[in-house]
């Protein structure tokens, strides 16, 4: 089995099968992904198409002759999906004669053929012919139009003299409805005139939306038959198709939703790895995803980076092949108790400013961890209903404001539209960013990964407007500690606008989604300065950072 590949140590295999949502690769993944590493580097047809970008995978596995490791790249590498060292696809379907690659041409031709039928109206419009007809037309309506005008205006002065004659009014009425009928006759002339291009034009428009209508319906047709062919393996050795594991959910009458999966789903690593270790009777024991090569200009990659699995395509999945292992606990949901009176920095009958540990999660969400917002409905009881006013990610800390009463918040409310709270924040990058200028400001515009959330990718075009002040104000062994004043409030925007190469280029240290994992993330929300919502007293606040 050329796909198996050995791994010779004495390390000792986890006793839980990894979390691939959030995890710390195991050393044995990691003995694997440099095993996969030198395989790539000893390839040159491979790595040229690696170096552009490719998601890499490894599964750790207990075999009949001990321990080994299986390789997969997302999609395909080198226009391959079959490379014998990696694992195979679940489903093949790239086969040139196969029912996907004969239905996908189709598509295509209809793509073709849309895009002539486009080309021709466009050519219409800017025929000669076409262009003279719609030339003439206006001309010969306005000609008249102004003629009308001229006339109307000359009946018009006749009959503010007083005592004309009724057989001169008449025929200045006879005038009025002459000209009248002879507009009738210059625009119906007009349409006749229109006519062969208008019938044209429809033919055109008709035809396009025909085979749009068809494509629509073809290409879904092939995708939900796509994914019926991806049979899905469980670790209790159950079998599904693709179709199945995301057709989970009900509408709001009730009934099962055909949700087609999105494009791509199954090819990642994960699946691929843990689909022939099932086929092939192997024990999954740990897994890890990394990344290869340059990053994509919308999304933050490292070279050799460990990523988790995304959650859009491979959660549904994973969920569905993970079922019979013993998976670690998902961290995330891990959290520690704190006493919430050391945490209020200042607190009165309308707001309380709180420092939020580094953990702790803003507001309840998916994950098992107590939000600060429950823990302050706790520590209230039902005297107050607080009110988060803005949010900061779970995995950093420092000064938020919270609102105790309706009025407070809506009067807060305002001062956030209006940019009247001004926060900073405190963070040391992973390294010393090079060529950049002490102080600046970063405009890089951000949207939701939608294929990928929490991720947020720069979108110069879909993007929503993302402004960050920043600072370098030290350097300690080997980290750059810097300033940071948000002028917008996106969501991971400092995270981001500090490891985008068009930004600082160096991510914030322990920043796991877009930089490496550590201890904490190394973001601190240090100061805050508001208009108290009760007295107008400009209030301002400190909590110096504790790295």
């Amino acid at each position: 089995m050329d796909r198996l590949h050995p791994i010779h140590t004495t390390l000792e295999p986890p006793a839980l099968f990894t979390y691939p949502f959030c995890y710390e690769p195991h050393p044995l993944c990691k003995i694997a992904a440099a095993a996969v590493r030198d395989y790539i580097a000893s390839q040159p047809l491979l790595k040229e198409d690696a170096d552009k970008g490719k998601m890499l995978g490894v599964l750790v596995v207990r075999s009949g002759e001990g321990l080994a490791f299986l390789a997969a790249y997302s999609g395909l590498l080198a226009g391959r999906n079959d490379w014998p060292w990696f694992v195979p696809p679940v489903f093949d379907a790239q086969q040139p004669d196969g029912y996907f690659k004969t239905h996908e041409a189709l598509i295509s031709e209809k793509n073709h053929l849309i895009g002539q039928l486009e080309e021709q109206l466009a050519a219409m419009y800017q025929d000669e012919a076409y262009l003279n007809t719609k030339d003439t037309i206006a001309r010969l309506i306005a000609q008249h139009e102004q003629k009308m005008r001229t006339a109307k205006a000359m009946r018009d002065l006749r009959r503010l003299q007083h005592n004309i004659p009724p057989e001169e009014n008449a025929a200045l009425v006879r005038e009025s409805q002459f000209m009248k009928a002879e507009m009738r006759r210059i625009k119906k002339h007009c349409e006749e005139l229109e006519q062969p291009w208008k019938e044209k034009e429809e033919a055109l428009k008709s035809k396009t939306e025909q085979l749009k209508h068809e494509r629509h319906r073809d290409s879904d047709a092939l995708q939900r038959w796509l994914f019926a062919q991806y049979r899905m393996l469980n670790a209790q050795g159950e079998e599904t198709d693709l179709m199945q594991i995301f057709n989970t959910g009900k509408n709001a009458d009730g009934q099962q939703q055909a949700v087609i999966p999105p494009a791509g789903s199954g090819d990642c690593c994960a699946p691929k790895l843990l689909q022939y270790a099932y086929q092939h009777h192997l024990q999954p024991l740990c897994m890890a995803e990394f990344w290869w090569g340059a990053s994509p200009k919308a999304e933050i990659r490292h070279h050799l980076n460990y990523y988790p699995a995304c959650r859009s395509k491979c959660l549904p999945i994973l969920s569905w092949m993970m079922q019979g292992l013993h998976v670690e606990p998902n961290p995330m949901d891990q959290g520690r108790e704190y006493d919430m009176d050391e945490l209020i920095v200042y607190e009165d009958d309308c707001i309380a400013v709180v420092n939020k540990p580094a953990g702790m999660p803003s507001v309840p969400g998916k994950i098992r961890r107590q939000s600060l917002e429950t823990r302050l409905r706790r520590r209230w009881h039902d005297d107050v209903n607080p009110l988060i006013m803005h949010r900061l990610d779970m995995e950093t800390s420092g000064l938020m404001v919270v609102a105790k009463t309706k009025g407070a918040h809506e009067t807060l409310q305002k001062e956030f539209l209006n940019h009247q709270v001004k926060k900073t924040y405190i963070a040391l990058l992973e390294g010393i960013p090079s060529g950049k200028p002490t102080k600046g400001t970063i405009a890089l515009p951000l949207r939701p990964d939608i294929d990928n959330r929490p991720r947020q990718l720069v979108d110069h075009e879909h993007g929503k407007e993302a402004i960050t002040e920043y600072e370098f104000i030290g350097e300690e062994k080997g980290r750059m500690r810097v300033r940071l004043h948000p002028a917008t409030g996106r969501t991971h925007q400092l995270r981001v606008h500090c490891a985008h190469q068009q930004g600082l280029n160096m991510p914030i240290a322990g920043d796991e989604l877009y930089g490496h994992r550590a201890d904490r993330l190394y973001l601190h929300a240090e100061t805050l300065t508001l208009i108290h919502p009760r007295t107008g007293e400009r209030l301002s606040f400190t909590q110096p950072t504790a790295f």
